[in-house]
C-alpha cells in the first residue's frame, strides 16, 4: 500500500478493514481497533471466524463465498466479539477486488439508543486514529480521555473511572502504567511533572517497543487560575517501520539497477545523468564519468535518431510514458547491437528527468532467426513425410510387378536364345533381353527412388526421441547421400568401415549430427578442388566398449583459439547470414545426452578431424552372419485375405505371394470386415493401416473382439505413420507388420510365421 494511501486508511474516521480470502484479516484501521479493542497483531493473527458470533458465522461465510473471487459487492450484518469479551452489532459493506480476491470492508458501529450531550461529549472524538488526553494540572484531575488513548495506554479496564471522572491523573500513572510507559505518555516519572512552556512534538518508546508521537501543549484560563495540558498521541509504528523500509529500498533499489542485465540510464535535457554498469559496458566505455555529460544522441545509430527524437519529446514535454521499441545503440568503437527500448518520465534529485531501460535482443533475435529456420526444416519434413507416403502406394506394386516381370521373363529369354541361336535367327533372342536389360533399369530406378523416399521418412521424423540400436555405417550412409551435392563439387569422399557394434540412439538425431559434420567439413574446402581435397570418414572401435567416428577433411584447419570456442553457442567464423553458430553446439549436446564425447583437432593449413565416441548398445557383440536366402516352401498351402483401398497394391502382393497359397483381395476396411466375418476361413490377413472408409487398426480391434483367434494371423501394410495413434499401434505388434515398398524375402518371411501359428 502507497504512503499516503496507508496514511488516509489508518488515520480515516471510518472503520475499515482488508480480509484475504480465506478469512485472516490483513488490515484494519485504528478506527476499527478502537471500536473492537484488539491489538492490530491480535487481529492479524486470526481469521474473522475467530471473532464473528456463532449464530452469524453460516450467513456470513455464505454471503462472502458468493462474492467467489469475481468483482462484487455483498452488504451484511454480524455481533463481533471485543477484547473485553463484549458482543458488538456490526454493519457491513465488502468490495471484492477481482484480481486477487481481497475484500475490501467498510464498517459501521451500530447507533446509540440514547445520545445525550454528556454521552456526545465522551464519544464524540472516540472514533478517531489520534489518542486525546486533557487534564487540569493543579487539580489533578483528567478531564477528558477518548478511546483511544486508553487502548494506547492499556487502560480500557478504567475507562469507565476516567469518564466517571473517578480517577485522578497521579492515581493513573502511578497504579496503572509502568514507570517507562508514565514518562512516554507525560514526560514525567509517575507524577504530573512540570507542565510544558510551549508546543512540545517528540517521538517517545512504549515498553512495548511500538512508538508514539507525542503533541503536548499548555492552556490556562484568562486569569491564571487554571492550567491544563492537552495531549495528543499517535502511533507512528507502522510509519516508522515503512519509512525505514523504504530507505532501506531504495538502497536495494541502488543495487538492483546496478546490477541489473539491462542498460538503464538517466537523462535531463537530453543528456546523461546517471548510467548503470550494464549500459557502460555494453556500449564499450570504461568508466561511467566518460558518458556522464554527454549527449545522448551520441548512442543512437544515425538511422534511429529521428524515432528516438520524437520518443524523447513525448517524455520531457507530454511527460508520457513511451512503449517497447527496437532501437539500435551505438558502441564506442562504431559497432551497434539491437536492444528494446523504452522510456519512463521520473523525479531524480529533486528534478524533472528521463530513466530509459534498454534490453539487449541480439542474441534473442539470433535465436529467433533460428526458430524460425527450424520451423521451416519442420514444414519440409512434413511435406516430405506426405510426399512418401504418396509414392509408396504406387511404388509397392511398381517394384513387385517389375519384379514378376523380370522373373517371368528370365527363364523363357534362357530358353529362346538357345532355340534361336541353334536355327541361326538370333534377333528375337537380342530383343528378349534388351527388354531384360530394359525392365532391369527400371527396376533399378524405381529401387532408387525407394531408397529416396526411406530418407525422407528418416528426415521427416517429428515424434519424440526414441532411442534404440542404430547401426553407425547406416546413419553415416544415409548423412552422406543427404550431403552428396554438397561434397561431390569440394572433395573426394572416403569411407573406411570397421565392423563395429550398435550404439543405442536416436537415429534421426545421430544422423543430424553426422551431416553437420560432414557439412562442415565440405565448406572449409573450396568449390572446384574436388581432385585436391578429400573428406574420410573412418568407423572403427573406440576404447573399450565404445565406438569411434572420425570425420576428417583436408581444408583450411582451425586457429588453436577458434578450437577453445568452436562447441559454445552462437559461435561462428561464417559471415553475417551465413550461419547462426548452433550447429556444432547442438550436436555436443545431443552426443553428450547419448553419454559420448565429441572433441576436435585441426592444424591451419592441414585440416580438422572430428571424433565422435558413443557407448556400444551391446558389451558382447560379434558380428552377425548376413541373412540366408529365402526358400519357399511348396506344400504348405494358406488361404490369405488382402485389405488394401489401392487395388493394384492388392492385385501386386496376390502376384508376389502367389502359389501355392489361396490369396482373395478386398479393396476396403468394411469389406474386409464383411470377408472375414463370413464363413470362409482365412489363415493370415494382409491388413493396410490406413484406409478412408475403416483403417487397419478399427478392422484390428472389432475382429479381436469377435475372433480373437485371428489378432495372431494379421500382417499390417504401411506407407508411413503420421498419427500418435498409428505409432503407439504398431509398437504394440513389432513382428507384425511391413513396410511399403515390400521386400519380397520379408514379405514370405512374415507370411511363413503367421501359418506356422495359425
Amino acid at each position: 500500500m502507497d504512503q499516503w494511501a496507508l496514511r488516509f486508511f489508518e488515520s480515516s474516521t471510518e472503520l475499515l478493514a482488508v480480509l484475504h480470502p480465506d478469512g485472516r484479516i490483513l488490515q484494519a484501521n485504528a478506527a476499527w481497533r478502537g471500536v473492537v479493542g484488539w491489538p492490530p497483531e491480535a487481529l492479524k493473527a486470526e481469521g474473522y471466524r475467530s471473532f464473528v458470533h456463532p449464530e452469524d458465522l453460516g450467513a456470513m461465510d455464505a454471503q462472502l463465498l458468493a462474492l467467489g473471487g469475481g468483482e462484487g459487492r455483498a452488504n451484511l450484518s454480524c455481533r463481533w466479539r471485543c477484547h473485553d469479551g463484549a458482543w458488538v452489532s456490526l454493519s457491513w459493506s465488502v468490495v471484492s477486488s477481482g484480481e486477487d480476491g481481497w475484500l475490501f470492508c467498510t464498517v459501521r458501529p451500530p447507533v446509540p439508543p440514547a445520545f445525550t450531550p454528556e454521552a456526545r461529549s465522551w464519544s464524540m472524538s472516540d472514533s478517531l486514529p489520534f489518542g486525546l488526553y486533557l487534564m487540569e494540572t493543579r487539580a489533578d484531575r483528567i478531564l477528558y480521555a477518548n478511546h483511544r488513548f486508553c487502548q494506547m495506554a492499556g487502560v480500557e479496564a478504567v475507562e469507565a473511572l476516567i469518564r466517571k471522572g473517578a480517577l485522578s491523573h497521579s492515581q493513573l500513572i502511578h497504579h496503572h502504567l509502568s514507570p517507562q510507559n508514565a514518562k512516554a505518555f507525560f514526560h514525567s516519572e509517575a507524577r504530573q511533572g512540570t507542565p510544558p512552556l510551549a508546543l512540545e512534538d517528540r517521538e517517545v518508546a512504549l515498553e512495548s517497543g511500538r512508538l508514539l508521537r507525542r503533541l503536548a501543549t499548555p492552556m490556562a484560563t484568562a486569569d491564571g487560575k487554571m492550567s491544563y495540558i492537552l495531549y495528543l498521541f499517535e502511533d507512528v509504528t507502522e510509519r516508522r517501520r515503512t519509512e525505514n523500509a523504504l530507505l532501506s529500498s531504495e538502497l536495494n533499489f541502488h543495487k538492483l539497477i546496478e546490477g541489473m542485465p539491462d542498460g538503464v540510464f538517466v537523462h535531463r535535457n537530453r543528456r546523461f545523468i546517471y548510467v548503470n554498469n550494464s549500459l557502460r559496458m555494453a556500449l564499450g566505455y570504461e568508466h561511467e564519468s566518460e558518458l556522464i555529460g554527454k549527449s545522448i544522441w551520441s548512442i543512437v545509430h544515425p538511422d534511429d535518431l529521428g524515432l528516438v527524437r520524437e520518443r524523447v519529446h513525448t517524455i520531457d514535454n507530454r511527460r508520457e510514458i513511451v512503449p517497447l521499441q527496437e532501437i539500435r545503440y551505438l558502441r564506442r568503437d562504431g559497432s551497434w547491437y539491437d536492444a528494446e527500448s523504452t522510456g519512463v518520465p521520473v523525479e531524480f534529485n529533486g528534478e524533472e528527468a528521463s530513466v530509459v531501460i534498454a534490453r539487449d535482443i541480439t542474441e534473442r533475435k539470433r535465436m529467433q532467426a533460428q526458430l524460425l529456420q527450424t520451423d521451416r526444416m519442420a514444414l519440409v519434413g512434413t511435406l516430405a513425410a506426405g510426399v512418401g507416403h504418396e509414392i509408396n502406394n504406387p511404388l509397392s506394386y511398381v517394384i513387385a510387378n517389375l519384379n514378376l516381370a523380370l522373373e517371368s521373363l528370365r527363364l523363357p529369354t534362357r530358353e529362346c536364345e538357345c532355340s534361336l541361336e541353334a536355327t541361326g535367327a538370333p534377333g528375337y533372342a537380342a530383343s528378349l533381353r534388351e527388354l531384360e536389360e530394359l525392365l532391369q533399369e527400371a527396376q533399378e530406378g524405381a529401387n532408387r527412388v525407394r531408397n529416396i523416399v526411406r530418407d525422407l521418412k528418416s528426415f521427416s521424423r517429428q515424434d519424440a526421441e526414441r532411442r534404440t540400436e542404430v547401426s553407425v555405417q547406416e546413419s553415416l550412409d544415409f548423412s552422406i547421400k543427404m550431403a552428396s551435392v554438397e561434397l561431390r563439387h569440394r572433395a573426394h569422399l572416403i569411407r573406411k568401415y570397421e565392423p563395429v557394434p550398435p550404439v543405442y540412439a536416436d537415429t534421426s538425431r545421430l544422423g543430424q549430427v553426422f551431416l553437420n559434420l560432414l557439412m562442415n567439413a565440405a565448406q572449409a574446402i573450396p568449390e572446384g578442388s574436388n581432385a585436391r581435397n578429400q573428406i574420410t570418414v573412418w568407423v572403427r572401435p573406440g576404447p573399450p566398449g565404445q565406438v569411434a567416428v572420425d570425420v576428417s577433411d583436408t581444408g583450411a584447419g582451425i586457429s588453436p583459439e577458434v578450437q577453445d570456442r568452436i562447441f559454445d553457442p552462437f559461435f561462428t567464423t561464417k559471415p553475417v547470414g551465413s550461419g547462426t553458430g548452433l550447429g556444432l553446439s547442438i550436436c555436443h549436446g545431443i552426443i553428450r545426452s547419448l553419454g559420448g564425447e565429441i572433441s576436435v583437432s585441426s592444424e591451419l593449413g592441414k585440416g580438422t578431424t572430428f571424433t565422435v565416441l558413443l557407448p556400444a548398445a551391446s558389451a558382447s557383440w560379434t558380428p552377425a552372419p548376413p541373412p540366408a536366402p529365402l526358400t519357399r516352401r511348396t506344400g504348405h498351402m494358406g488361404r490369405i485375405l488382402v485389405i488394401d483401398d489401392e487395388p493394384a497394391v492388392g492385385r501386386s502382393l496376390a502376384r508376389l505371394i502367389g502359389s501355392p497359397h489361396q490369396v482373395t483381395v478386398v479393396e476396403s476396411g468394411r469389406e474386409g470386415m464383411a470377408k472375414l466375418h463370413s464363413s470362409e476361413p482365412f489363415d493370415v490377413v494382409l491388413c493396410d493401416l490406413m484406409m478412408p472408409d475403416l483403417n487397419g487398426m478399427d478392422v484390428y480391434e472389432r475382429v479381436c473382439e469377435s475372433k480373437p483367434e485371428l489378432a495372431g494371423r494379421f500382417i499390417f501394410i504401411t506407407g508411413g505413420s503420421f498419427t500418435p495413434r498409428a505409432r503407439e499401434f504398431l509398437e504394440t505388434i513389432p513382428e507384425q507388420w511391413i513396410e511399403k515398398p515390400f521386400d519380397e524375402q520379408q514379405l514370405h518371411r512374415v507370411i511363413e510365421k503367421a501359418l506356422s501359428n495359425a
